[in-house]
């Protein structure tokens, strides 16, 4: 008797992706001459209909036996196509335009080239234009002047430019079988264990250039990008970037050209590896020149008051800016060295806009006292202490604002996805996985993950045989890497023996991920141990609380439970006296605690977030939770915790806000990330730490926020 498995149908030869975009009697076409030159391969097609106004592509699906993803919105190509392939269960993906026009036996040419040729990644065919004449679908790379003749009126000056020529490969003749730099995306057949290999197209590229760096790409990584003109078919090719003079479409190539070879500009790359201390460098150059900017403005401020109080004036004059030539110098100096001291130039305190806020305010206080002490020294002319002490505030304003305005550029450059920083991550396949889960869940932090497992590949990298880690060198090489990721493994511990010294001998920064990486947080210092490189571990272990953050406890939940009784009288009363819900928590020791919360999420705390935890705050008078503190535990949580967190569970007590809001808590990733963060914050536990997270809990708007624990 067969099994349900061996009654399911054979997945077909070719799957044929069509994207789709508000032309429907293109696409009516395409199909039909799909259907009318079916040809012996078998196959599935599969529409993407990007933003329709109307159900036509779901008709013509129905009509010619094809599956339709509707997208609401406009994706854009690449990201299109990425739809199909992850659909898509053919060992062949023929990729088409809905102006293309199949001929007969033009997909079979293609499939029967691919299996001749198993290190051929991408084929095309010879197309040609309605009328029958050729259309120049191969193409040599892409140069600066080829952009500037191709899509700007220089090339109405120079309308046979050499350059032009080449590109297009005028001069070659098209009957012939030949590799490739590139061809364009409107038909394009490519191979399953190709895309398994290289990836999907590039989802940056809105429109134009994904085709292009896609085969960039599989050259990289030694596949073959082939012309065969055996398969011919018809391209209306009616392109949006053609015409007039910084059309729509012309703006987006020209953005996609940009985007193109700020990903692959050797310049660029290195630029990106040094990215980390270039941001260092501007960050401290506009320290300087804010810093300075705070003292000028304080200085003014004392001659616009001396002139609004004249007797305070003619006691004590206001002395000329000379004066102040070696202190303005000085207090730089000692600012610089401050906020170095304090890591306000390390990239975990440049990217959390409220610890950098505590540190500067730590900074400016520390600056503040040794430079007025310093004042006594400098012996020739007296300064204004006046001026000197109210420069303090204006430098903590101006440096705050300077430093949230850079974080804002670099974020506004990074959500445009320009600039991305390709990271290699080397890891068994099942954390790969669970990290672009993670990728996907909070976002990419301005990095470009670029994976390759420990596992020797299901479907070896084309031309890439020989030894392991030499391969993955040149895959390094290869994606213009500027930061690469190594997480340890027991099974690999001799590849990675192996790699670790050629990565470090390349020079580029390397992250190691060790196994038990949850205690690494609590590590206070590296050491050497008998020759051997080695983490402290658990060392001043100490118990979260005392009288200081009992005060700050009760001082923060008393002075809500008065503010916000009038919200709560309104809440309830839209509530309905619905009763509040309450919940058991695992706090500190493993001792339990209620967490009583509002039923739902009443509109009113959409518009002061600050009052979502009012129900807990007696809770917090009474002494069973704190303000801030470890992220409780549902009981189902502590049962799944491991063994090993239970037995050392953090010495410190449950609070309403945690470290983690902002943050999904749900399934097994979110759990971990629950217990690492909840030691350590017991490890690193102070109350600026809890001031700091009480503030981005209830004051950041820039975080979603959920229930928290």
């Amino acid at each position: 008797m067969s099994s349900p498995a061996s009654l399911s149908p054979a997945p077909p030869v070719v799957s044929i992706i069509l994207v789709h975009y508000r032309t429907p009697h293109l696409l009516e076409r395409c199909l039909e001459t799909i259907a009318a030159a079916p040809g012996e391969a078998t196959s599935e097609i599969l529409i993407l209909d990007n933003d329709p106004l109307d159900d036509a592509a779901g008709r013509l699906a129905q009509r010619f036996g094809a599956r339709c993803l509707h997208n609401e919105k406009n994706l854009g190509y690449g990201r299109a196509i990425n739809q199909g392939l992850a659909e898509a269960r053919g060992e062949f993906f023929l990729i088409l335009n809905p102006d293309i026009e199949v001929r007969p036996g033009a997909i079979d040419a293609l499939v029967d080239f691919m299996r001749a040729e198993p290190a051929a990644g991408i084929v095309g065919p010879r197309l040609l234009d309605p009328d029958g004449s050729l259309q120049y679908s191969a193409r040599t790379s892409y140069t600066l002047r080829v952009i500037l003749l191709r899509r700007t009126p220089l090339g109405r000056l120079w309308p046979n430019a050499r350059a032009v020529r080449d590109h297009l490969m005028m001069d070659w003749d098209h009957n012939d079988v030949r590799d490739v730099d590139w061809l364009i995306g409107g038909a394009i057949m490519v191979r399953r264990a190709a895309v398994a290999d290289v990836g999907g197209m590039d989802e940056r590229f809105f429109l134009y250039f994904e085709d292009v760096d896609w085969c960039s790409r599989m050259q990289r990584r030694g596949w073959r990008v082939v012309y065969v003109p055996q398969a011919e078919m018809i391209h209306a090719h009616q392109r949006a970037s053609a015409g007039g003079f910084l059309t729509r479409g012309q703006r987006m190539h020209l953005e996609s050209a940009l985007r193109f070879y700020e990903k692959w500009s050797l310049v660029l790359y290195v630029w990106k590896r040094q990215a980390t201390r270039l941001r260092t460098l501007a960050t401290l150059l506009s320290d300087l020149v804010l810093l300075s900017a705070a003292f000028l403005a304080a200085y003014f401020t004392r001659y616009a008051l001396g002139s609004l109080f004249p007797g305070w004036e003619a006691a004590k004059p206001v002395f000329a800016l000379q004066v102040y030539a070696r202190f303005i110098p000085f207090a730089d100096l000692i600012a610089v060295l401050t906020f170095s001291f304090l890591g306000l130039y390390r990239g975990e305190v440049w990217r959390n806009r409220w610890c950098e806020f505590f540190q500067l305010v730590k900074g400016i206080a520390i600056i503040s006292l040794i430079v007025l002490g310093a004042t006594f020294l400098f012996t020739t002319r007296p300064l204004s202490r006046f001026t000197v002490l109210i420069y303090f505030p204006y430098g903590l304003v101006l440096v705050a604002l300077g430093r949230e305005a850079l974080r804002r550029l670099v974020a506004g450059v990074r959500q445009r996805r320009i600039q991305l920083r390709r990271l290699g991550v080397f890891a068994p396949r099942e954390q790969l996985r669970e990290l672009e889960r993670r990728f996907a869940e909070h976002g990419r932090f301005g990095y470009e993950p670029i994976t390759l497992a420990h596992e020797e590949e299901t479907e070896p990298i084309a031309g890439g045989g020989g030894d392991p880690v030499e391969r993955r060198i040149r895959f390094l090489e290869n994606e213009r890497i500027a930061e690469v990721v190594v997480f340890e493994s027991r099974e690999h511990a001799e590849l990675l023996g192996r790699l670790l010294p050629r990565l470090l001998h390349s020079g580029l920064p390397v992250i190691y991920v060790p196994l038990g990486e949850q205690f690494v947080r609590q590590a206070d210092q590296l050491r050497d141990f008998m020759g051997f490189g080695a983490l402290g571990l658990g060392e001043g272990r100490r118990r979260v609380g005392g009288w200081l953050k009992r005060g700050l406890d009760l001082g923060l939940a008393l002075f809500l439970l008065a503010v916000g009784f009038p919200a709560h009288l309104l809440v309830r009363a839209g509530q309905r006296g619905a009763p509040l819900l309450a919940e058991t928590r695992i706090s500190r020791g493993g001792r339990t605690c209620v967490l009583r919360r509002y039923p739902g999420r009443p509109w009113l705390l959409r518009r002061l977030p600050c009052l979502a935890h009012y129900p807990a705050l007696l809770s917090v008078v009474g002494g069973a939770m704190s303000f801030v503190g470890i992220t409780a535990l549902t009981p189902e949580q502590w049962s799944a915790a491991d063994e090993a967190y239970r037995r050392t569970a953090p010495d410190a007590p449950a609070g309403i806000l945690s470290p983690l809001a902002g943050y999904a808590q749900d399934g097994e990733a979110g759990l971990a990330r629950i217990l690492a963060q909840n030691q350590a914050y017991a490890h690193r536990w102070s109350l600026g730490e809890d001031l700091r997270i009480a503030l981005q809990a209830l004051f950041d708007r820039g975080a979603e926020r959920g229930e928290r624990s």
